[in-house]
């Protein structure tokens, strides 16, 4: 009978208290532990430096569908061929608001919010300039989402900006390995 009771004693408790999950530790993803984000930025998608072109526009279509759903399309005009007038300041920042969420994030090795990510850009810089491009440097503008990189110098060297652009890809995804 006490066993019973014992028993009885143990089932009340333990359908009556509140249990907690347990702790589990996790490994964190690229951007969890530098620069706090905001909720929707985790749940953006984000653009690969291995992407092809069509892999971007894949990615890029349910945030361009999104602004086509307000009338806006992905430079702010009314779309082409649509016979709409051309929307208000007002409508272009309703809609780039409401689709945001949508919108690719930049690569990581780009990301402003990535503390590495001017170290990359350095990396590629010297990259290019190993492969002859002359006049490149690293962008890395104030309040901008990206660093990049800048082609041609100020007096826009044609052939540092044909050799960038022809060695850019090469040169990020040789650089994202290091």
């Amino acid at each position: 009978m006490k066993k019973a009771t014992l028993a009885l004693v143990f089932l009340v408790a333990a359908c009556g208290s509140q249990t907690t999950p347990p702790q589990v530790a996790s490994l964190s993803t690229p951007g969890s532990s530098a620069a706090p984000t905001s909720a929707s930025q985790e749940q953006r998608p984000r653009e690969r430096l291995d992407m092809t072109p069509e892999d971007y526009e894949a990615l890029s279509a349910p945030y361009e569908q999104c602004l086509l759903g307000y009338g806006v399309d992905k430079k702010g005009r009314a779309p082409g061929g649509s016979g709409k007038p051309e929307p208000s300041k007002e409508e272009v920042d309703k809609a780039l608001k409401a689709c945001e969420s949508k919108l690719p994030l930049p690569p990581w090795e780009k990301d402003v919010n990535n503390p590495e990510a001017v170290d990359f850009a350095n990396r590629v810089v010297q990259c290019l300039r190993d492969k002859g491009v002359r006049y490149v440097e690293v962008h890395n503008e104030p309040g901008g989402d990206t660093v990049s990189y800048a082609f041609g110098g100020p007096n826009n060297d044609s052939a540092s900006i044909t050799l960038g652009l022809e060695h850019a890809k090469e040169c990020e995804i040789a650089s994202s390995k290091k």
